[in-house]
């Protein structure tokens, strides 16, 4: 590993030695010292960079790393933890490596970051407690507190003096509006309810009916679920009850990406035609069926200043009820402004699954409110500030109840390794025989020589195949609806981009298989994967379009996309090959069939969340192939991401 830096400041000299093993690149060394120019206090000749203990400088810098890396902040007693990962990963992402053949230099790799000059928690903490950049605190901030100190410090936390202050505001946030007094729920919405769920079945608790009962009786509700548990049903019968009370209700829906919230405009618009044929009135499902949901950023207001929006506490959002999907891509920055600029007058209604991969950003926010609720609103013994507001789905509704698919998902989020290696390697049949839950149990990687690769191949391409010729059909005929059908009929997920287990592995297989021969240039039926916002032409990061036709006709069509004609290939850049995807780029997709291709033992991608959210992306049918200690240790590893909220929330119980 070598520095990306030609040389470092002199005020932040002693940070070389990790800069040279490729824990701190430019951005938290420039960080560390500009804090260092704003002061500090001698201590010891062999400690002082410029008038800071290297403690002080070292911490600095790992604060500014820890959001780079997802983490909120840095825990002093677990940095070389939190630093071994992600050079690990760091590692796959700049090269292809065969994570099942053990690398020469992984040992010296480790041995070197084992040999910085890492300092013991208790006198590190000492150090920061000293040094008059450092904010000392014992709880979170009742408002924000913007000052002179940089660094904050919590206990064995060191956050930025921004992590630190978003923290706080969503905390303080989240505890003031569930603890304001409840409204009585309104008569003509009593109705709604009873209309819409029917009598209650004593002795049986109905989550969703709990749910709708909560978002409108409280201004924060938080509705946690995995797939086809019925989140998007849910959400329109409480938009339902609103209308129903009030209809010019003022709504606001958003996600994160421009993808999820596409769907989410999908889902609640169909939810409407199914609702207008129980208890909701036309006028009801006609305004649900023309609601549109945007993303986060667009709801914000964004403004020139990338981390501020339109919206804000002084200029708030003109909706009485927002309610965001896809809540576990939201990071904590931008959760904090979501808090910040709702109106305290409005109800918020959060939705997410808690054990899908987190936000490629800092924190876990979905995750760290759910998990400090301990039950929901259903439980008997709250144990958090949020327990009252959140409402855990659990019942299959898209699925069969005893789907191979869900109870395999079940099975990995209550972590219960053995349970998941017996269900993958027993598999699962339909009545007509037709295998739905497929293992290929791998003892080597796919790269290498021999009979268990070639057995991987033809699998996928046994199972895949059909599909593949139906696109390419399809394609060349010019039919677009029938091309993106078959596009949404399978798809080769990939935990790692590069190397035999990777995107870019499978997706030249996969082009290959379907015309016969290597690609040579676009063609029909060629899958793309947009990679960036395109307003212009209304296509935005993560819309999936196949290319269609021939010749100087050849167009790319999005589902997405309202332009029925398609895009020629020079009007669209940013475009990537999607036959496969890495399971994050999945997210918020389904597939009536997967192929997941599980990262091999030794990858640092290897996580429970990471194979879950893989799983949950099929509908119908899933094949597995990977090798069993890998998956064990997949439902073994949570995703690491060190955040104070869950603790700060579960501080708030009382």
């Amino acid at each position: 590993m070598t520095s990306e830096l030609v040389a470092l400041p002199d005020a932040v000299g002693a940070l070389e030695p990790f800069v040279a093993a490729g824990v701190l690149g430019p951005a938290e060394v420039h960080a560390a010292a500009l804090m260092t120019r704003a002061g500090g206090v001698p201590g010891p000749p062999d400690t002082v960079t410029h008038g800071l203990d290297h403690q002080v400088v070292l911490g600095a810098a790992l604060a500014v790393w820890a959001p780079l890396h997802g983490h909120v902040c840095v825990d002093l007693t677990r940095v070389l933890e939190m630093v071994s990962r992600e050079i690990a990963v760091a590692g796959d992402r700049r090269q292809a490596r065969d994570y099942g053949t053990k690398r020469d230099d992984d040992a010296g790799e480790l041995g070197t970051l084992v040999a910085l000059d890492w300092p013991d928690p208790a006198s590190w903490a000492a150090a920061l407690a000293a040094c008059p950049l450092v904010r000392v605190v014992d709880a979170v901030d009742p408002s924000p507190v913007l000052d002179d100190h940089p660094l904050v410090l919590f206990d064995r936390l060191l956050y930025t003096q921004r992590q630190w202050t978003d923290e706080s505001i969503v905390v303080q946030e989240l505890r003031r509006r569930i603890g304001q007094p409840g409204s009585s729920i309104e008569p003509d919405a009593v109705t709604v309810v009873a209309g819409l769920f029917g009598t209650p079945t004593e002795g049986v608790v109905d989550r969703q009916r709990v749910a709708v009962e909560s978002a409108l009786a409280r201004n924060v509700t938080v509705i946690a679920g995995g797939p086809g548990t019925g989140k998007t049903f849910t959400v329109a019968r409480i938009l339902a009850a609103l209308l129903a009370c009030d209809p010019l209700t003022r709504i606001g829906l958003a996600a994160p990406t421009g993808k999820a919230a596409a769907r989410m405009t999908e889902a609640v618009g169909a939810t409407a035609v199914v609702l207008g044929t129980t208890a909701a009135s036309q006028p009801v499902t006609a305004t649900l069926s023309g609601l549109r949901a945007v993303t986060l950023h667009r709801l914000l207001g964004p403004t020139h200043r990338r981390t501020r929006f339109a919206h804000q506490k002084t200029n708030p959002l003109p909706y009485d009820v927002v309610i965001v999907d896809e809540m576990s891509m939201v990071a904590l920055p931008l959760m904090a402004r979501l808090m910040e600029a709702t109106a305290d007058s409005a109800r918020l209604v959060l939705v997410g699954d808690p054990d899908q991969l987190p936000s490629i950003e800092a924190g876990t926010v979905l995750g760290d409110i759910v998990g400090s609720a301990g039950g929901d609103a259903t439980a008997s013994a709250p144990r958090s500030a949020v327990s009252d507001a959140v409402v855990r789905l659990d019942r299959q509704y898209r699925t069969a109840a005893d789907s191979p698919i869900f109870a395999l998902a079940e099975a990995i989020r209550a972590h219960h390794a053995d349970d998941v290696v017996e269900m993958l390697r027993a598999g699962a049949t339909s009545p007509d025989g037709e295998p739905l839950l497929v293992f290929h149990e791998e003892a080597s990687t796919l790269a290498a020589a021999g009979a268990g690769a070639t057995d991987a191949h033809d699998l996928v391409r046994d199972v895949v195949g059909t599909s593949l010729f139906a696109l390419q059909v399809a394609a060349l005929a010019g039919d677009s609806s029938r091309a993106l059908e078959a596009l949404d009929a399978q798809r080769v997920l990939c935990g790692h981009r590069r190397g035999p287990y990777g995107t870019e592995r499978w997706n030249t297989t996969l082009e290959t298989w379907m015309l016969g021969r290597p690609p040579r240039h676009d063609h029909a039926g060629r899958v793309l994967l947009a990679t960036r916002n395109d307003l212009r032409n209304g296509i935005v990061n993560g819309d999936t379009g196949v290319m269609v036709g021939a010749g100087d006709e050849l167009r790319i069509v999005f589902r997405e996309s309202r332009r029925e004609t398609g895009f020629s290939r020079a009007e669209l850049d940013h475009l990537e090959l999607a036959f496969a995807l890495t399971v994050h780029k999945s997210q918020g997709s389904e597939y009536d069939t997967v192929v997941l291709v599980h990262p091999p033992s030794g990858s640092p991608l290897i996580g429970r969340e990471l194979l879950y959210t893989a799983v949950t992306r099929a509908k119908r049918r899933l094949v597995v192939i990977g090798q069993v200690e890998a998956i064990v240790a997949a439902v073994n590893a949570p995703t690491m991401r060190i955040t104070g909220l869950a603790d700060a929330l579960s501080a708030g119980a009382g």
